[in-house]
This record gives C-alpha cells, sequence and structure tokens, in this order.
C-alpha cells in the first residue's frame, strides 16, 4: 500500500515538474492556412493572441511559429477574409479555413512576377474568371472579352472563322500596334501569324489575319487580369506599352482526379443582308437609263433588250447573296483530367474545335492539348511544367476589296446565273447584244475554287522552380518557349467554261509561304514578402534574358499544269521567290516594392531596365518606372459608423512604360533588299531597302491614373472609376510627306520598291478617359439570385503633332481613280480620322450649275449636270474659298474612334437553373461605307446595285437626294465624300443562355459528380442605324490608320449553340 502510494506521488510530481517545464519552453506551431475553396492562402498573417510574435504564410498556405510560455490561442487574417482565433491544443500541427468577409475584395489578382489580394492593389487592374466566358462559341479569348472590361475595347474585324480581333486596352497608345501584350503562365506570347500570301489573289486581308489567341483554347483558361495603367504595367517595361493581359490557365488542385468533359454544337448564319435589285427591279432600272442615256448622250445609246421589254413578267433572277451565304456549324469538344495528391498536381486537356463559315470556302479547324504539372520535391523547393500544343488550319474567303467575293455579289448581274445547265460556272449571259455579269467573275466559284489557307503549328510552355529560403524570401526561376511554324499558301486553278470557253478563273497561280518563328526566355527572381506587426513588405526584384527569330520563304508560280497545286509545276512570278529572317533580343532588371499599414495605407513602386536589339548601340538601354499608392478610407476610425458605405479606397498613380514597335527591321540601320537572277532579273543582286537613323530610340507612354473602389449598401453594389490621362511622346513614325523626293509609298513596280521612307521619333499623342465598372447583386436569396454587371468606358484620343510640317500618316484603302485615301492622319485630330469633300446637296437648276463651284468639268447633260453632287468650296491656295473645288477642300468627314462603349450583364439563378442576358454597344464612330460607295455607283449600266438606286435623281424625279446615273463619264459624283459616312452606332443583344445542373439523384448512377446542359444564342439582333451589314467593322490588318472602312466586310454570324458540361 505504501509502495503503490509513493509511486503515485512521484508520478504526480513528476508530471507537475514537466508541465512547468513545458510552460517555460517556448513551442513550434506549424499549420497551413487555406480559404473556403481550399486554395492556399499566400501572405495571411498568424498572431499570437495577447503576444507579440507573428508569422505569415508561404505561397503554399504553410507557416510556422514559435510561440512564447502561455500562448493558448493564434489569430490570423487576412485582407478580405474574417480575422479567426485558434486555440491551441496539445496538437503542434494546425490547419486554418478562413472565411471570406467580402467576395470581391478576396479575389487573387496577379500583378506580374506576382499576385495579391484586391484589397492591397493599388493600380487600376480589371479581373474575369474562366467561368465567364466558357461555352461561348468563339476560336479566341479576345473574342470573348467583348463588353466584358471597363476600359477594354474589343472589335471583331470580321466574321471569318478563326479571324483577327483587335484589342484596345484605353485607347490608341501607338501607330505601330496597338494589342496588348499576352501574358499565358508568365509566357508573353510575341509569336504573330502574317497573312503575307493572303493578298496575292486579289482583294485584301485585312480582317483575316489569325487571332493571336485562336491557338489557346478559351475553356483552358481559369482567370484574365487586364494592367491597364502604367503604375501596373511598367514591370514589363517596354512590352506593357499597350496595356497587359495576364492569363492564368487551369491548374490541378489536391484531391480526388477528376475527369471533365465539355461539349458544344452550333448552327450560324448572317443576321441580315442587304436590298439589291432583283430582276424585275433591274430590268425596270436598266430600260429607264437606257431612256437617260439616249436622251442626254447624242450617238450613244445603250441597246434595249426584248426579255426586258415587260419586268412585271419576269422572276427573282440570281439571288446573289443566298448563293455565297450559307449555314455556318461551329462544334467544340473538350476532354480534361485534374487532380493531385500531397506534393503532386496535374492537369491534362485536349480539345477539338472546327467552325464553318457563313460564306463560303471559310473554315477554321484546331487541335489543341494542355498539360501542367506541379511537384513539391523538397519542402523548400517546388518545380513545374506545362506545355500547350496546338495546330490550326484557317481557309479564308478573300474579303474586304471590291474584287472580292463579298463585294461581287452586290454588283453581279440578277440576270447572270451561278452556273449553266450542265452545271458549270460561268461569268455572264447574254441577252440581245448585251452581255449581262461583272467582270470580276463569278463570287460563288471566286470563293469556292480558290484554296487559301492559314496552318499555324504552335508549341509553347514554360519549366519553373520556386525555391525557398525562408517562410519570407524565395526565388523563381523560368525557362518560356514559344514555337510556331507557319504554313501559308494561296491557290487558283485556271477555269473554263466547256461550252461557252468563259473564262471563270485565271491564271492559274499558286503562293506558298513558310514561316518558322522561335521565342525563348529566361528569368528569375526573388521575392520577399513578410508582415510586422501592422506593417507589410512585399519586394520583388529580378533578371530576364529573352530573344525571338523568324526565318520566312515563299514561292510564287502561274501557268500551273493540269492546276496541280505544287510549286514544282508553274513558270516562276517575276520576283516570285524570296524570303526574309530577323532576330531580336532584349535582357532586363526589374525590381518592384509594396508598402501597406494597418490595411490602411499601400504605397509601391517599380522600375525596368530594357536593353533591346531593336535600337543603335546608344539607345538600346531604356528605364521605365511607376508610382502608385492607396488609400483605404474605411479602415480608419471615423469611418467605422459608416453604413451606407461599407468599403471605400482611393487610388492613385503615375508610370510610364516605353514601345519599341517600328513599321521597319532594325529601322536604326540600312538594310538590303536582296532579289535573285531569274528570266526577268538577269542579274541577282539587291537594293539599299531603308534609309538608316542610328538616332532612333525608345517611344515613351506616361499614364497617370487616378480611381476609387466602393462598396455599399450593405456590400450590394460594387463600383470601380478610373480617370487616366496617357501621353505617347516620340512616337517612332516612317513619316509620308507631301513631297519627299526618293520615297514612294506606292511606287509603280509592286515588285520591288523604292526605298522606305526614314523611321524617326516624330510626334506626340494623347489619350484621356474614364472606365466604369459597376456589380449589383439585386437579391440573393437561397433558391434565387439575380446579379448585375455594368461596364462604360470613354476615351478621346488625339495626335498633338508631327514634328516634320506637312507630315501625314495615310491608311490602307484608296481611290484610286481620284488618287486619294480615306483615312488620315495628322496634327490636330484623331488618329484614322475620315478625310474627303463635303456635300452640298445635288444641282438642281442650270443657275446652280453655271454659279456653283465645280472641278472645271464642262456642263453639259454628258458632262456636269441636274443631278450630280454639288461639293462646298471650303480653301483654296491661300486659305480661302477660291470659287474651285480641289484637293485644298478636303477636310476632315469624319471620326472612326468611338464616343463611348458599353456593356450590360444580367445573370439570374434560379434553383437548378441559370439564366444569363448579355447586351454591349458603342456609341459614335464614323463609318465611312466603301461598300455602298460601289453598290451606288450609278454609271454601270450591267452592274447591279442597291435597290436605293431606283429612286436616283431623274427629270421626273427632282427631290430626290440621290445622284442621277452618269455613263461611265466622269467620276464627280463618287468621290470620297461624307456622302458614304454613316454613324456607327449600335446596341446588340450579344448573348443570352439558359442553362439547368442536373440533379445529383439523377446522375450518381452513371458515377457523375455534376452535369449541366445548355441553350444559348450570339449576335442575336443589332439595332443600328447602319445600311452595310454590320456596324461592327474593325481595322485592316488591325492597323488604326486604317479602322472602320467596310469594303466587302465579312459579316459577323449570329450563332444558336446547344451544349453540355459533364464532370464525373
Amino acid at each position: 500500500m505504501r509502495k503503490t502510494l509513493f509511486y503515485k506521488l512521484l508520478t504526480l510530481l513528476v508530471c507537475a515538474v514537466t508541465t512547468l517545464n513545458s510552460y517555460g519552453q517556448e513551442r513550434m506551431i506549424t499549420g497551413i492556412v487555406k480559404d473556403e475553396s481550399g486554395t492556399p492562402l499566400f501572405n495571411a498573417t498568424v498572431l499570437e493572441k495577447g503576444g507579440k510574435k507573428s508569422a505569415i504564410t508561404d505561397v503554399n498556405g504553410n507557416f510556422k511559429l514559435s510561440v512564447a510560455p502561455g500562448v493558448r490561442a493564434l489569430t490570423i487574417t487576412y485582407v478580405g477574409f474574417k480575422a479567426q482565433d485558434v486555440a491551441l491544443t496539445n496538437d503542434d500541427i494546425i490547419a486554418v479555413t478562413l472565411t471570406s468577409s467580402d467576395s470581391r475584395l478576396n479575389e487573387v489578382v496577379v500583378i506580374g512576377y506576382g499576385s495579391q489580394r484586391r484589397a492591397a492593389v493599388t493600380s487600376s487592374i480589371s479581373s474575369i474568371s474562366g467561368a465567364d466566358i466558357k461555352n461561348l462559341p468563339v476560336a479566341g479569348l479576345d473574342q470573348a472579352l467583348q463588353g466584358k472590361v471597363a476600359g477594354v475595347t474589343v472589335t471583331n474585324n470580321g466574321g471569318q472563322p478563326g479571324g483577327g480581333v483587335s484589342v484596345r486596352i484605353r485607347g490608341i497608345t501607338s501607330v505601330n500596334g496597338t494589342e496588348p501584350l499576352y501574358v499565358v503562365d508568365g509566357i508573353p506570347i510575341l509569336t504573330r501569324t502574317s497573312s503575307t500570301a493572303q493578298d496575292q489573289l486579289g482583294g485584301k486581308a485585312g480582317q483575316n489575319e489569325q487571332s493571336i489567341l485562336a491557338t489557346l483554347n478559351p475553356n483552358d483558361i481559369e482567370s484574365v487580369d487586364i494592367l491597364k495603367d502604367a503604375s501596373a504595367q511598367a514591370i514589363y517595361g517596354s512590352l506593357g506599352a499597350n496595356g497587359v493581359i495576364l492569363i492564368t490557365t487551369k491548374r490541378g488542385k489536391p484531391g480526388e482526379g477528376k475527369i471533365s468533359y465539355d461539349v458544344y454544337y452550333g448552327w450560324q448564319a448572317v443576321p441580315k443582308k442587304l436590298d439589291v435589285m432583283n430582276l424585275r427591279e433591274y430590268a425596270q432600272y436598266y430600260n429607264s437609263i437606257a431612256k437617260e442615256v439616249a436622251a442626254t448622250t447624242p450617238g450613244s445609246t445603250l441597246n434595249t433588250v426584248d426579255e426586258f421589254r415587260d419586268p412585271l413578267v419576269l422572276g427573282e433572277g440570281t439571288d446573289w447573296q443566298d448563293a455565297i451565304f450559307q449555314q455556318g456549324k461551329i462544334k467544340n469538344h473538350q476532354l480534361s483530367f485534374s487532380g493531385g495528391q500531397e506534393k503532386t498536381n496535374y492537369y491534362f486537356s485536349l480539345n477539338y474545335f472546327d467552325q464553318l463559315g457563313t460564306i463560303v470556302g471559310s473554315d477554321f479547324e484546331r487541335f489543341s492539348s494542355r498539360f501542367g504539372l506541379d511537384h513539391q520535391v523538397k519542402s523548400w523547393l517546388k518545380a513545374g511544367i506545362s506545355a500547350n500544343l496546338s495546330r490550326s488550319n484557317q481557309r479564308i474567303t478573300l474579303t474586304d476589296g471590291v474584287e472580292t467575293p463579298t463585294s461581287i455579289v452586290l454588283y453581279n448581274s440578277p440576270a447572270t446565273p451561278v452556273r449553266d445547265a450542265n452545271g458549270e460556272f460561268i461569268t455572264t449571259s447574254s441577252l440581245g447584244n448585251n452581255a449581262f455579269g461583272n467582270a470580276n467573275g463569278n463570287p460563288v466559284a471566286t470563293a469556292l475554287l480558290r484554296n487559301v489557307r492559314a496552318i499555324q503549328n504552335k508549341a509553347f510552355g514554360n519549366i519553373y522552380a520556386d525555391i525557398k529560403f525562408t517562410n519570407f524570401l524565395s526565388l523563381r526561376n523560368e525557362l518560356n518557349y514559344d514555337f510556331q511554324l507557319s504554313q501559308n499558301s494561296a491557290f487558283q486553278p485556271k477555269i473554263t467554261n466547256s461550252t461557252t470557253a468563259q473564262t471563270i478563273l485565271a491564271p492559274s497561280k499558286l503562293r506558298e509561304d513558310r514561316r518558322i518563328n522561335y521565342y525563348w526566355a529566361l528569368r528569375n527572381y526573388l521575392t520577399f514578402s513578410n508582415t510586422y506587426g501592422k506593417h507589410y513588405i512585399n519586394a520583388v526584384a529580378g533578371h530576364e534574358a529573352q530573344s525571338s527569330s523568324y526565318d520566312n520563304q515563299f514561292t510564287t508560280v502561274t501557268d500551273l499544269n493540269k492546276n496541280l497545286q505544287s510549286t514544282n509545276a508553274g513558270v516562276i512570278f517575276p520576283s516570285g521567290t524570296g524570303g526574309d529572317k530577323g532576330d531580336w533580343a532584349m535582357e532586363s532588371y526589374f525590381g518592384r516594392a509594396t508598402y501597406s499599414f494597418d490595411n490602411r495605407y499601400s504605397i509601391s513602386g517599380s522600375i525596368r531596365r530594357d536593353g533591346a536589339s531593336s535600337f543603335g548601340p546608344d539607345k538600346r538601354i531604356g528605364y521605365f518606372s511607376a508610382l502608385s499608392g492607396a488609400w483605404t478610407v474605411t479602415a480608419e476610425r471615423f469611418a467605422s459608423n459608416w453604413s451606407f458605405i461599407n468599403y471605400l479606397k482611393i487610388r492613385g498613380g503615375v508610370g510610364s512604360v516605353g514601345n519599341q514597335n517600328s513599321p521597319v527591321q532594325n529601322a536604326y540601320s540600312s538594310n538590303i533588299r536582296l532579289f535573285p537572277q531569274n528570266v526577268f532579273q538577269p542579274v541577282a543582286g539587291g537594293i539599299l531597302a531603308n534609309a538608316n537613323n542610328r538616332a532612333l530610340s525608345w517611344e515613351s507612354v506616361i499614364t497617370q491614373n487616378a480611381g476609387l473602389d466602393i462598396t455599399f449598401w450593405n456590400k450590394r453594389i460594387e463600383m470601380s472609376v478610373d480617370v487616366y490621362n496617357k501621353k505617347t511622346t516620340e512616337m517612332i513614325l516612317a513619316i509620308v510627306k507631301e513631297v519627299h523626293f526618293g520615297f514612294d509609298p506606292n511606287p509603280p513596280n509592286n515588285a520591288y520598291k523604292e526605298i522606305e521612307p526614314p523611321v524617326t521619333n516624330a510626334g506626340e499623342m494623347s489619350n484621356k478617359g474614364i472606365d466604369v465598372s459597376i456589380t449589383s447583386y439585386n437579391v440573393k436569396k437561397k433558391d434565387f439570385s439575380w446579379k448585375t454587371n455594368v461596364i462604360f468606358s470613354r476615351y478621346k484620343n488625339l495626335l498633338i503633332q508631327l514634328n516634320e510640317k506637312g507630315a501625314i500618316l495615310n491608311g490602307a484603302q484608296q481611290d484610286f481613280t481620284a488618287a486619294s485615301v480615306v483615312n488620315v492622319t495628322q496634327e490636330g485630330g484623331p488618329v484614322g480620322q475620315f478625310y474627303g469633300y463635303v456635300t452640298d446637296g445635288l444641282f438642281r437648276s442650270e443657275s446652280e450649275l453655271n454659279n456653283g463651284t465645280n472641278w472645271g468639268i464642262e456642263v453639259a447633260p454628258n458632262k456636269l449636270w441636274l443631278g450630280d453632287v454639288r461639293y462646298k468650296d471650303i480653301s483654296g491656295p491661300n486659305g480661302k474659298p477660291d470659287g474651285v473645288i480641289g484637293s485644298e477642300d478636303v477636310t476632315a468627314i469624319g471620326n472612326p474612334n468611338p464616343d463611348f462603349t458599353y456593356g450590360l450583364t444580367n445573370t439570374f439563378q434560379y434553383k437548378d437553373f441559370d439564366f444569363s442576358f448579355f447586351i454591349q454597344g458603342v456609341q459614335g464612330g464614323k463609318i465611312f461605307n466603301w461598300t455602298r460607295k460601289y453598290s451606288e455607283q450609278l454609271y454601270d449600266p450591267f452592274a447591279n446595285q442597291l435597290n436605293t438606286v431606283l429612286n436616283r435623281y431623274t427629270p421626273e424625279n427632282t427631290t430626290s437626294t440621290m445622284p442621277r446615273f452618269v455613263n461611265r463619264y466622269h467620276s464627280n459624283n463618287t468621290r470620297i465624300s461624307d456622302r458614304y459616312v454613316e454613324d456607327g452606332s449600335y446596341l446588340r443583344i450579344q448573348n443570352i443562355s439558359l442553362g439547368y445542373n442536373l440533379p445529383a439523384r439523377w446522375i450518381k448512377t452513371v458515377k457523375m459528380s455534376a452535369a449541366r446542359i445548355y441553350l444559348s444564342a450570339q449576335n442575336i439582333y443589332t439595332f443600328t442605324d447602319y445600311s452595310g451589314y454590320d456596324p461592327e467593322i474593325g481595322s485592316y490588318n488591325k492597323s488604326v490608320l486604317t479602322q472602320n472602312v467596310d469594303n466587302g466586310h465579312y459579316p459577323n454570324p449570329r450563332a444558336f449553340t446547344i451544349g453540355a458540361n459533364i464532370q464525373f
């Protein structure tokens, strides 16, 4: 008994001593902090409750904290989450899940070489999730961004499947390309597609430049963050001048593996046809102009046509629009596998996308796969790899030109059938002694028989390693790569009708291009992040080396033997072989530091040094810096009793970025244009290609930004407002002067142009604007929710100055008859402004003819006469009206840039149903309707026209605003003028979607974890006063110098889709 009592007392004493000793020693507590979705939280603060020590979590959410004696709980805080106290037990390992206090402020924002919570952001950054763009029937992400983000203007350059899209962030920054930098998982996408071969068969291929993101599957995207001001962009230096779009793709997450299958099928159609004359109207029109020509032009008459004597008995004739438009089809399949274990996460996807265009002879097909692997090799080392492989095949119907199928259908005669009785294509039909048709050929034959393709084979990805030295210091090492092989070809066979011997297409011709682009980058940067009480410090410092190269070869042959599609089967075209190659390299050092005090005051600064091969040795180095700050007003004590405003942050910043894009490769040095020996050129040799400029330096863009983020009405409404002033200086330009000896922008011999004009730093430009984004949570109940998103953007562009007097920047669309261009950029106006003559009605009396100003054309019925267009006398050689219409009277007639753009999205959720309704619009922005210039030309009696010409000026219809018919005598009535300028404003019902999540009890028997089916409609209806197919025109080859000129444009299609998202 005594022994037993002794041992019990001894045991009690030992326990007491051990307990007392433990209270006198510190404990090492380790743990992980995650959000409600299981995502680790980086930079969460872990504090001793009642103590002084603290720690922050690393990139994986892990922390270690040596706890002082007597501490019984920890407090974990994170911006945008509710603080949480965690009691300490005997377990030294804890796991904490924080609850969001504000979903929007809790968003992770990628900021370039790092990320942070939105609440800590000091610059202007907009974000959208992958869910917002999922299942849209588009080939690329850029199309899906339209109307979704304030300050981002997205314009489809046409409805061509896989076609190019113009994306502008806060207006026009440069005339050498305004497209933003796309960064996919840290990889800058710098290799772009080329449309060189597609211009060789006639027409223009401006809208056919393939989208830079067409090879990336939109369903692989997790989130998109858009850096809109220089304080955010400066970390990317000279690559970020036009804004930066950071794309984060999906990665595997720890947990049970998931298999997802996404599919949709769709049908597409052209929403609108233009009202051209049918055969009855055309016969009526022809009969009337035959009489007019006989009356006004003695000795010159049109032959009468017996078949047209009684138009009312005729049928509709050939509807060429119906012949060339077709029902498009679209389908998309994606299969993905994702998951992970304690140390390894993986993601793998396969995608097939196929789109048949709404114009015959156009389609787009893409195969792609994506792979991502992340592995925790050691507690201090994490490594991973990602790879994207794709092959796209785009068949192109040439558009944007008066000789392209989309133009020819409007003025090809309805008296001409598409095919003859034997099923062969024809171009004209004879009625009496008249050949009705079109010299430009059969548009259906042109579209179907020509084979114009752009094939892109692309592989890009990265390999990375993260080394964690401490909980607050880590090193990131990355190797990026991007390889692209482009195979472009343009083939035209020689086709004749076997019965009539009519030439359908000629000559036979083939051009093939092969272009290889290669890009690599090596990037290393340190990240320091730690919290000291109420002080938070984050800093990044790094080095980057990157290089790219291209090698392009092309061959053009004609007179192909038996129409064989081979470069060995024909005669080499003059200057038909050649190519070019080049390379570029840049080395950079960059840094950024952010300091925050008590989650109230934040300041951030960044700097980058770029050294680029684009400039001469003395000008290669450029420095770009930014400074921004933010004040969270609602974190102040005086705001603690605010009931209406829940959150208010004021932001401001200034920064500079650079631009090295130039219209001429390596413009600081003299380049040589080589040409080979052939039957047309007996001696091989070369000529000077450009005038060098060793003083050429960086284009600079400085942006000032002020904004606020506010949440009010019990967090039901969130709003962000930003105003900005962006100024571009030292613009890199190849200036065309009114008189410049030796420099001819349009030489007579297109094979070997004269020397290119010198590239200089020669101008200043400004963009001022405002962005507004509002999210309203209208209803938030258990079974029903309703959310509204509104965006509004407005900017004003102005070319402040060009350093050389009289200098202008011309667009590409030209009126060769009148020797003038549509888009002209010069001092004091916006980029791409329309220039032409101002009309002043029609001549309606002989006194007006005799006393009015004119071109010096003789006043006569077959010259200048009643019903012809009258132009305003604006100026003369001395700057004052001189009574003569001439080149001095050309003036600004329209601004293609919009006044503002907007978007509205409503999203409803009722139990397992979801419904969304999205509209977007543009206010202002003029369109030059070149298509109407030719389809209302009123001078070719054998060409069809819009039916508006039936109401033209005649002796019996003198009140008409439509000019008279003139039988090919002068071009007075069709000069470039405000007569063809129309308002481009529109409001479009862009998307309506209805979905249903199948109940779990229905799908669990087939092992599904989730399943959703949906119906969607795209481009449903457009409210506009524009008379053409589509008011969304875009630009030629994405050039801001030639924008909103509608010249045989490929209309954007209307689409209806049905799809499903299935997960196992």
